[in-house]
């Protein structure tokens, strides 16, 4: 029985897995083609926002299905829609380019894959059910979806090396097949009957518990205003690097694969937090200073090895907020109310990505991109700053409720 369940936790890692990697290199792909169409920095912020405003929308439909269909053949389900709409990018840009339909390509499969994203993690407790082995999980998990947005750029540029964009919709296709293969013979535990509500009394239950939890509510407000500048800056930063350093697709795309170091240092660093029970308030609050100071040291130097460095920490310090972010989510929720908190936690997150892309897309028409990338740099500067003062208001509240008397 240990085997099968071995057995089983392997095959739900490696199909998230092969998904996470189509995800990150797809969003890395989508931007540079429309890029060498278009030779403009403001249609990739555009393309780049387009990616992510499915980020919005798909965890709430997730809360729509959930219950009416099994998770199973919904996971089967959406790799199959994939596929599907890979191979009719392949015959759509095979003899020329359509930007309209592009943006609609990149739009539906972005959406795709968000589907995918929510409904697997809210699968996972009924296919690993241990409290230990789900925090084993959520830091494999956490480690992997920080590794791709690094290896994503690479597997994406060596794949424009070697094929044109049209080509790489097979590929990408190819990659579902895969995952349906393990999908169908993965075991998900599935009790309906735990779903209980309307849509919107499922959609609602989400805010409402992570408002409830202090640390969980704390850690979303967080991430979304930090996510402002940081995908702000991330949907400059290709651009910047093969305008101000003269960088191939490739160097691009080994540049990002570089931070891979400091993911995995990063990976080992999120579980000194839980073994050694080091407070998390600020862990999180920590990072988000020393993520600006690596934002705005990127646009002040010439050498090239300096903001290698700089992402490589904010890589590190993005392994450390996911590993804390989905071990708090899981943990601190039931299973009949993860799918909810999931979905609200994603809309919260990622819907900052798009107002980043919209921030960037209006600096970029007014200032050069190594200013714009100084200016978001500043802001996350001073997020960072209230949320440590937020963090130590915080900590003296509980000291003063755990006193005698109190």
């Amino acid at each position: 029985m240990l085997k099968l369940g071995k057995e089983q936790s392997s095959l739900f890692l490696m199909t998230y897995v092969l998904n996470a990697m189509n995800n990150w290199a797809f969003k890395f792909i989508a931007p540079l083609a429309l890029y060498a169409e278009t030779q403009s920095l403001q249609m990739m912020t555009i393309s780049y926002g387009l990616l992510f405003t499915p980020n919005i929308i798909a965890p709430p439909i997730i809360n729509l299905i959930d219950g009416r269909i099994r998770k199973k053949a919904g996971l089967i389900g959406l790799n199959m829609m994939g596929g599907l709409l890979c191979v009719s990018g392949f015959f759509f840009f095979r003899h020329g380019f359509n930007i309209t339909k592009f943006f609609i390509i990149i739009f539906s499969l972005s959406m795709i894959l968000t589907l995918f994203q929510t409904l697997i993690h809210s699968a996972m407790k009924e296919i690993v059910s241990e409290k230990i082995a789900i925090e084993n999980m959520s830091r494999r998990l956490a480690f992997f979806d920080s590794l791709f947005p690094a290896l994503g750029p690479l597997v994406g540029a060596v794949l424009l090396n070697a094929f044109n964009y049209s080509a790489v919709f097979l590929v990408i296709a190819g990659v579902y097949g895969l995952s349906m293969m393990n999908l169908c013979i993965i075991r998900i535990n599935e009790d309906a009957s735990e779903v209980k509500g309307s849509f919107v009394e499922r959609t609602t239950r989400g805010f409402v518990l992570i408002k409830r939890s202090p640390f969980i509510n704390f850690l979303l407000k967080r991430f979304f205003l930090s996510n402002i500048a940081l995908h702000g800056f991330q949907s400059v930063l290709t651009f910047y690097l093969i305008d101000r350093f003269h960088l191939s697709d490739l160097s691009v795309g080994l540049f990002f694969a570089a931070s891979a170091l400091g993911l995995m240092i990063g990976s080992r660093l999120g579980r000194l937090i839980y073994t050694y029970e080091i407070n998390k308030w600020y862990v999180i609050a920590g990072t988000g200073l020393v993520c600006a100071l690596c934002l705005i040291i990127t646009p002040l130097t010439n050498n090239i090895v300096v903001p290698c460095l700089a992402w490589c920490v904010v890589m590190l310090l993005s392994a450390i907020n996911l590993i804390v972010f989905y071990t708090e989510r899981q943990v601190n929720f039931r299973q009949s109310e993860t799918a909810s908190v999931i979905a609200a936690s994603y809309v919260i997150i990622y819907s900052a990505i798009p107002l980043g892309s919209a921030v960037s897309f209006f600096l970029s028409r007014h200032f050069n991109a190594g200013e714009t990338l100084l200016i978001l740099g500043v802001y996350l500067l001073l997020i960072g700053f209230y949320f440590l003062y937020l963090s130590l208001k915080k900590q003296k509240v509980l000291i003063k409720e755990t006193l005698p008397g109190s």
